[in-house]
């Protein structure tokens, strides 16, 4: 009978052994897949933001051969009409990449040039699902592309730094 007393209190503290191993055990496995997720999230986030860099540079040549073709800044259907600019519109906004651009077009008038500005800014940009965390803007004065990690970008924020300076 002893044996049988014993071997029962063996179980016993093997079961809660395994317990106490599968309480701990969860929230490590947990802890690990959402670390997979966020630097899977953070890299997705990081190849937005590039596309995004990309689409403002060829957005600002697309701009700059339309002025030098018709003298004037065009807005996106105008440049995919011309074919000077290649996107999938969507009515007069450009959505690509987890980032909307958005393009505003100041025709030549007597006091001013034309002039044209795009805000690139992220579909999502807080939370766990946030297709990017910058905010881009270029226009037809200003050098460079200008960003800002809190809100739409304009003119007067801070140039993005080149590659030379990471």
């Amino acid at each position: 009978m002893s044996d049988t007393s014993e071997s029962k209190r063996l179980w016993r503290t093997a079961g809660i052994v395994a317990g106490v191993g599968v309480l701990v055990l969860v929230p490590l496995v947990w802890l690990a897949v959402r670390m997979y997720n966020d630097a899977h999230q953070r890299k997705v986030m990081a190849a937005n933001e590039a596309t995004a860099i990309s689409a403002l540079a060829s957005i600002q040549a697309a701009e700059q051969l339309y002025l030098e073709t018709y003298g004037q800044y065009a807005t996106f259907p105008q440049l995919v009409e011309a074919g000077v600019f290649q996107a999938p519109l969507t009515g007069d906004a450009l959505v690509s990449g987890g980032y909307t651009f958005a393009l505003k077009v100041r025709p030549k008038t007597d006091a001013a040039g034309p002039f044209y500005s795009v805000n690139a800014d992220p579909q999502r940009s807080g939370g766990r699902d946030a297709t990017g965390t910058r905010h881009f803007y270029i226009d037809s004065e200003v050098t460079g592309i200008r960003f800002n990690e809190e809100r739409p970008a304009t003119a007067s924020d801070k140039p993005r730094p080149s590659m030379q300076e990471y």
